[in-house]
């Protein structure tokens, strides 16, 4: 009890350095033994084509003369367009002989779809193998029940909106007067930005497009100008298209005469142009406040990727990215026994309400459009963590060339934020016990005009898998007109936010205890939103 407090620091002190060698030692690297793994060449059976497999696919079918396709980027409407190249998957039964029983590899195949603007129609082909001579063989009748798809039913090629946007540049030339005084539109110098309405008409064969028009803003799909026009552009000839119908401040007019004659003589409810701020802006409203909380692997990753398969821990899969679905996993295994053939995104549709015709009719099917072609580069320390494995994905979808996509994958396992088990005793006995939880994350990110859907499925290793979807980006809106109220919420000045809902499709092919799987139990939460862009969708299995 005399000791003064000097004397105990020291003695504190040199308790600290006697004990020092019993405090755990953190390892700054991963212990050899951690990470087993045997990564497989049959999940190539699953992979995206390759750079090479895509031009040698695209230079055989320009070499077919009887075809005619055209090489250009921006192929008219009017000319024969290769429009896409993707894998075509082997049959199940096929790929299981390979995977299970050591049966022949099935051939290595592309789909091949073709816009045929001089004759018409739409084909759809398969070609190979891709290993050896090519030939390719029509599958139309055999996938559609119909020799030849209708070409309205294409969608809006890259080369088709080069004429659009020429026709809409020849229609803005006489309507100068009202834009300008309307919108601020200056030629060449002060746009609108066009944003399409779908589907393009209300019965089989129509291809009349309903275009909004938006101040050109970033962000651009919350700045409305209260102008939209119908463009019939079934014709592939461009020449033929016209302006069927126009809205301007909730008015209908049927013809450019009939509204410029209105217009001229003040007799309509105009609209008056005024300097607004762009409230949609990414830039941030003030500094940031630093850096945020940051993972590591201390010992080093507990997952593998290599070519197109991932092991991680328990798991092991293949992956791929469709041009039009989106991200697919295959032969997914747990303690290596097989419980999903497939798991993947199939579709994303929402369905919208509004008094505006922009919005009124929209039910966007984005696989229609393609959902995997829009996934671009993902932003390291953003749109996942810095230390995550990141893929590159090729592509070949209207266009001339194969695209290479940087990126666009990334792979992490992630720290869930709490324990996958725990219990606290301190009745009948004092004591502990609990499990941290972390998860293996596939993501990519696909930004299909508004809308950005983070694409994710979670390995759990309690054995549970989870496909889930949340929705960013920007919401869709219209100019908020008399009565329009009651479709949304006003969100700026003359700005409605538009109600609308979400419908998320996965495939999901379950193989546990065999292919029958009939005491297996799928868990679905969907929540849907309005106005706002905001969506949770998840899938959960359990054994």
């Amino acid at each position: 009890h005399g000791l003064d407090e000097e004397s105990i620091l020291i003695i504190n002190i040199v308790l600290i350095c006697l004990n020092s060698n019993r405090l755990p030692k953190c390892m700054s690297q991963q212990p050899q033994e951690s990470l087993q793994v045997t990564h497989s060449d049959k999940s190539l059976v699953f992979a995206d084509l390759t750079a090479e497999e895509y031009k040698s696919v695209r230079d055989y079918m320009w070499a077919q003369k009887d075809l005619k396709i055209s090489h250009s980027l921006t192929a008219k409407s009017s000319e024969n367009f290769l429009f896409l190249i993707d894998l075509s998957l082997p049959r199940k039964a096929d790929v299981l002989r390979y995977l299970d029983s050591s049966g022949q590899k099935p051939a290595r195949e592309a789909s091949v779809v073709v816009f045929y603007g001089e004759r018409g129609y739409l084909k759809e082909y398969v070609v190979g193998p891709l290993s050896g001579q090519l030939q390719y063989r029509d599958v139309t009748q055999k996938k559609y029940n119909t020799s030849e798809l209708p070409f309205t039913a294409r969608t809006v090629t890259i080369g088709e909106y080069v004429q659009l946007f020429t026709f809409l540049s020849q229609v803005f030339q006489n309507l100068e007067k009202p834009l300008s005084e309307s919108f601020g539109y200056i030629p060449r110098k002060r746009k609108l930005l066009p944003f399409e309405g779908m589907p393009r008409g209300i019965k089989s064969g129509d291809r009349k497009t309903w275009i909004s028009f938006f101040r050109d803003f970033s962000g651009m799909y919350i700045h409305p100008v209260g102008f939209e026009i119908l463009v019939n552009h079934e014709s592939s000839n461009s020449s033929n298209w016209t302006v069927d119908r126009l809205l301007y401040n909730g008015q209908y007019f049927d013809t450019i005469d009939e509204f410029m004659a209105r217009y001229k003589a003040n007799n309509l409810k105009k609209i008056v142009y005024k300097e607004i701020p762009n409230h949609a802006s990414l830039k941030p409203r003030k500094k940031p406040s630093g850096l945020g909380p940051q993972q590591y692997y201390l010992q080093g990753k507990r997952y593998s990727v290599k070519n197109n398969q991932v092991i991680y821990l328990d798991w092991s899969f293949a992956f791929g990215l469709s041009s039009l679905t989106g991200m697919r996993v295959f032969d997914v295994r747990f303690k290596g026994e097989r419980i999903a053939y497939e798991l993947s995104v199939q579709e994303a549709m929402s369905v919208y309400g509004s008094v505006t015709p922009g919005m009124i009719l929209t039910k966007f099917l984005d696989s229609s459009i393609g959902i995997g072609r829009f996934a671009h580069e993902l932003v390291r320390g953003v749109d996942c963590p810095y230390a995550a494995t990141y893929v590159d994905t090729y592509r070949y979808i209207d266009t001339n060339v194969t695209q290479r996509f940087r990126n666009s994958i990334c792979v992490f396992e992630h720290d869930i934020g709490r324990p996958l088990r725990r219990h606290f005793s301190d009745f009948f006995h004092n004591g502990y016990g609990g499990m941290a939880n972390s998860a293996l994350v596939f993501r990519t990110i696909t930004a299909i005009g508004n809308y950005d859907y983070i694409w994710d499925f979670i390995f759990y290793q309690s054995g549970s898998v989870e496909a889930r979807v949340h929705a960013t980006g920007y919401i869709s809106s219209s100019f908020k007109d008399d009565g329009n109220l009651q479709y949304g919420h006003q969100v700026a000045e003359n700005v409605l936010g538009n109600i609308h809902t979400h419908f998320i499709n996965f495939k999901v092919d379950l193989d546990i205890l065999g292919k029958k799987n009939i005491r297996s139990l799928i868990k679905i939460h969907v929540a849907t939103c309005q106005p706002v862009a905001q969506l949770d969708c998840a899938i959960e299995k359990s054994q």
